[in-house]
């Protein structure tokens, strides 16, 4: 069957549309700059039209990718990059610090303006407070100064500059990045960015995330969707000596591994399929990022969601395994 664009769903409050299948940036380098560059094309030509991107992403490489890539494209598309990750903690507090990132991201990505500026891992306590704490994520206690710090006074200025069209946070701790965006008040925060918490087992972003997003208006975009990769195959060896991804898993997750394995190997699915599939099937998600690094990948994960949500039965049999 000939591959078809992905289904179209609203970005929040923005106005635009989005595909809900994205790239992510991150694994773009993997392979080769060559091959990143054939894999943001081949997204491009099967009709993906949103692209997520950062500065910590291979030191800069993979914004360069998308930056040649898309240069020129006629096909309508979004670009998303990210401030963060800075090698001294001061400078997630300097305007003229985030200023100089920004630039040099749009550099990189051979644009004049960001459609989306993220706040790289907005969860993290630093960048709501120059008080010292020995916690890296930001104190569900506390009322954060989320409007107005320096990161939030930057990119509303680069949006009135026209450097940038939306901003949002993004994040690995979804109950972190829900009290950040309670806290923002009046500040607008078009977009969020949650990894590593929706998945065929993670389901915190459903706490208190997806509620808080909904009532601002917030489009919710996932990643990590495949738990850094460790979760888009299962590898034979893992079926009898170690778990799936031995060392970064809860007792609880890992006891829903074989579970797991029976619902892949039932489906005759692949975990890619099996995941996309389950994933679509949340109308509250406005887009789902694939780390993709060749076209081959894309292409598959194209297929997955272009054979829409799974049959109500094995939808359920996955729904059973996710953590309360």
């Amino acid at each position: 069957m000939p591959l078809s664009a992905p289904e179209q769903r609203p970005l929040g409050r923005t106005g635009d549309q989005v595909t809900t299948l994205s790239l992510g940036g991150c694994g773009l380098p993997r392979v080769s700059f060559a091959e990143g560059v054939a894999t943001v094309q081949r997204a491009l030509e099967l009709g993906v039209n949103c692209f997520d991107t950062a500065p910590s992403y291979s030191s800069g490489v993979s914004q360069a990718i998308l930056g040649v890539a898309l240069q020129g494209r006629p096909e309508p598309h979004l670009v998303s990059t990210k401030v963060g990750n800075l090698e001294q903690r001061s400078r997630f507090r300097s305007p003229d610090a985030l200023h100089t990132q920004l630039e040099e991201n749009l550099r990189l990505l051979r644009r004049d303006c960001a459609d989306i500026v993220l706040i790289h891992e907005a969860d993290h306590h630093y960048w709501w407070s120059d008080e010292p704490s020995e916690n890296l994520f930001v104190d569900l206690e506390s009322e954060p100064e989320v409007a107005n710090a320096p990161v939030m006074q930057v990119l509303q200025e680069a949006r009135a500059a026209g450097r940038c069209r939306y901003v949002g946070i993004s994040g690995n701790s979804p109950d972190h990045l829900a009290h950040v965006l309670r806290a923002a008040g009046d500040a607008e925060v078009d977009v969020c960015l949650s990894a590593l918490a929706y998945g065929l087992i993670d389901r915190g972003i459903r706490h208190q995330l997806l509620p808080v997003a909904s009532e601002r208006g917030t489009a919710i975009a996932l990643g990590g969707v495949f738990r850094r990769g460790r979760l888009a195959a299962i590898r034979p060896e893992s079926l009898h000596t170690a778990p799936i991804w031995a060392g970064e898993m809860t007792p609880e997750e890992q006891a829903r591994v074989p579970r797991l394995v029976e619902l892949q190997q039932e489906s005759q699915l692949s975990l890619v399929a099996l995941t996309l599939r389950y994933l679509v099937g949340d109308r509250s998600i406005a887009t789902i990022l694939v780390g993709a690094a060749t076209p081959a990948e894309i292409e598959e994960s194209v297929a997955a969601v272009q054979a829409g949500p799974l049959p109500p039965d094995l939808h359920q049999a996955v729904e059973a395994l996710g953590l309360p």
